[in-house]
């Protein structure tokens, strides 16, 4: 069967071309290519006054390369011919000689698919659900099949650049507002698409087109100042290569003509396919999207089904679940006792929502089914016959007690989830006339942005309500992991210990700045200074004290931090390392409350990356060994997804197989004997490994 079909209407003289490649989503491989070939050298043949492309697929147009294909059979060469003759099918449907238009009805066009359009598609029509973008550089990769040169014929070159370096997938109606593409109904698409093909015959292609002016114009100047502020936010972290790669494409357009400009992507694309950092992340792509959803195994006939949740708590974290779980169809009451909080909730989904349609990456459809499913109350009546509970108030152990203890007495049939970060199911439970119906379901913050859902399975805490949690996160669209008991469970105290470590640096020697700068050099997403700023210091210093209590060989509280805590330096409106945290421009005044670590070295730059890397790393592999985490792959997964540990890197159990296992355990005794630090203690798990004669390969 060719994966691209093609059909001829004899009386319109307008040609359908049908995407259709095997597997569920439309991908791009050797056969589409020469099947795309074929037909659009059957449309030149034809004569054809049009061309229409569509898709036999119900979700996708066409999603981007077959990544499995290229990693199992891609030599170099191979992969220059492939990538090459991508590129001259796109280039040669652009320049036939007849217009080409593409239909969209809720479909996803993303990578090289989304190229087509951009490249060869004279215009395109869609529904407002469909989604489109270029999300290359998360699998360590960026566009090579035109859109460094061809997105902002579209969208502008400012809006293109942030679209390529982000990474990020929206709606249709962000395109919506350029001549390129119409955003119409479903029962509109084929009629708009024939009567614009019949309207534009001999049109031009605006790639080739040297009178075309591209969407908000602005001087190459501006131009060149754009992407040296992309070239320092995103290439500060060397282990990216990709995304230098990405920076460097887009601006070969600013020096060389389009045939070369697109050109030039294939010789700076080629080196990244055989980039153990891009395979990485290509790998990690495949953890989240295959393995991922099968890595918390729960028994789906246990569980209770879901058709209504409750969340008692109606601050930022439960205005997040509620618009998840509504915007996935299930109807939520978000309860809280104080009603001007629960007016202001509603008053909060509401503004962002209505801000994601202002900026084109929602639907006002789509907002609005979101607010009809969320309902709002003060009284703990609301929950009856609702079979999940969310409990979403601030960490205070008596507290959760007592709610947990009314909604057992209104709703005792009810699966009670406590989105607690530090608290132990086992602590929270204890007074429970039904500890079997408690679990943990950890978000993280924003809910809306962030993929991650922690479940933790507590030491009474039964089947139904294990299966329960899993499947109902998994129906908000989140990726799940299921981790054992005990205080901060995987991610809080993986996450707590970068911090932490952050704060015993400067004690070190290092200004609050520069650790921050050497973090994101290591590939963190934020520097642990800044993330106290930004969190706030005051949930930061009562977590490290309540781990502090539980673990006080491992993690004492440094002292910098607590002089802050009582200083009331703990940002949020109130003074930190920054002055403004947006902008972060620093407060010197902070320096005041730093206690020095006497009679220590100061780290070096690699020293102290080493520390923040391997800091977190290690307690990810203590949390293997006292059984909160069951597996490596959940490991990385969580690591990545909910805690910001380098993705160039996969996660800690694929960092610790690349380095190996025996040098980062030599490497964390240098450290914690060097700098007296004894979070740095190597964990049992390495010392196992070794005994076993494992050094790598892991995950």
């Amino acid at each position: 069967m060719p994966e691209v079909s093609y059909s001829l209407d004899e009386a319109s003289r307008f040609a359908t071309m049908i995407i259709d490649t095997a597997g569920p989503v439309n991908t791009i491989g050797q056969q589409f290519i020469t099947d795309l070939e074929k037909a659009t050298a059957r449309a030149r043949a034809d004569h054809v006054r049009g061309v229409i492309l569509v898709t036999a697929k119900k979700r996708s147009f066409l999603d981007g390369a077959n990544l499995k294909e290229v990693l199992t059979g891609g030599t170099p060469q191979v992969v220059r011919l492939v990538v090459l003759r991508y590129q001259e099918v796109l280039e040669d449907l652009a320049k036939a000689p007849f217009p080409v238009v593409a239909l969209l009805d809720g479909q996803t066009a993303l990578g090289g698919g989304l190229e087509l359009l951009l490249w060869s598609c004279d215009h395109v029509f869609t529904t407002p659900d469909s989604r489109m973008g270029q999300p290359e550089v998360s699998v360590g990769l960026f566009p090579a099949g035109g859109a460094t040169q061809t997105l902002r014929r579209v969208v502008g070159f400012r809006a293109a650049v942030e679209m390529i370096t982000t990474g990020r997938v929206t709606s249709a109606e962000a395109f919506a507002g350029s001549d390129v593409f119409t955003v119409c109904s479903s029962a509109e698409l084929r009629a708009a698409a024939l009567s614009w093909l019949a309207e534009h015959q001999g049109v031009v292609n605006r790639n080739y087109d040297p009178t075309y002016q591209e969407p908000n114009p602005i001087p190459d100047e501006e131009k060149q100042r754009i992407l040296n502020a992309a070239r320092f936010r995103y290439t500060i972290c060397p282990d990216r290569p990709y995304m230098l790669a990405a920076v460097e494409a887009l601006e070969a357009g600013l020096r060389l003509p389009f045939d070369q400009a697109v050109r030039n992507e294939i010789d700076l694309f080629l080196p990244l396919l055989f980039h153990p950092n891009t395979r990485n992340k290509i790998d990690l792509f495949f953890l989240t999207t295959s393995v991922g959803p099968r890595l918390a195994r729960v028994d789906p006939s246990a569980a209770v089904k879901v058709d209504r949740i409750a969340i008692i708590g109606a601050g930022l974290m439960g205005q997040g679940i509620a618009q998840v779980a509504a915007d996935k169809g299930t109807q939520v009451t978000l309860i809280d006792l104080d009603e001007e909080k629960v007016r202001a909730s509603a008053d909060n989904i509401d503004r962002s929502l209505a801000a994601l349609v202002e900026r084109g990456r929602w639907s006002r459809a789509r907002k609005d089914l979101v607010m009809s499913n969320i309902g709002w109350a003060t009284d703990y009546g609301d929950i009856k016959g609702v079979p999940l509970i969310i409990e979403c108030v601030f960490e205070d152990l008596a507290l959760k007690r007592r709610i947990l203890g009314h909604v057992q007495q209104v709703n005792p049939e009810a699966i009670f989830a406590s989105n607690t970060s530090t608290i132990p199911m086992a602590d929270i439970a204890t007074e429970a006339s039904r500890p079997e119906q408690v679990v943990g379901m950890h978000y993280f913050s924003p809910v809306p942005l962030m993929p991650l859902l922690e479940v933790i399975k507590g030491p009474l805490t039964g089947r139904k309500a294990l299966a329960t949690a899993v499947i109902a996160g998994r129906a908000m669209g989140k990726t799940v992991i299921m981790v054992g008991d005990g205080p901060g469970f995987y991610t809080s105290r993986t996450f707590g210990n970068f911090v932490m470590n952050g704060f015993r640096l400067v004690e070190l020697g290092i200004s609050p700045w520069d650790v921050d700068l050497l973090s994101l050099q290591a590939g963190f997403p934020q520097g642990p200074l800044h993330i106290y700023g930004t969190t706030g210091g005051t949930v930061i210093y009562h977590a490290s004290r309540f781990m502090a209590e539980r673990f006080p060989d491992r993690m004492p509280v440094p002292p910098t931090l607590t002089k802050l805590y009582e200083a009331g330096y703990v940002g949020l409106g109130k003074p930190s390392f920054y002055l403004d945290s947006r902008t972060m421009v620093r407060d010197e005044s902070a320096l005041a409350y730093v206690e020095k670590k006497e009679g220590l070295p100061k780290p070096t730059d690699e020293e102290a990356k080493d520390i923040l890397l391997l800091g977190m790393v290690n307690e990810a592999f203590w949390c293997l060994s006292e059984g909160v985490l069951r597996d490596y792959y959940s490991m990385d997964l969580g690591a990545v997804l909910g805690i910001g540990f380098p993705d160039c890197w996969h996660g800690p159990g694929r960092y610790v197989s690349q380095r190996g296992v025996q040098a980062v355990h030599s490497r964390l005794l240098e450290l914690s004997e060097k700098f007296g630090i004894p979070a740095l203690t190597p964990a049992p798990e390495f010392e196992r490994l070794i005994a076993c004669g494992l050094d790598a390969s892991l995950v």
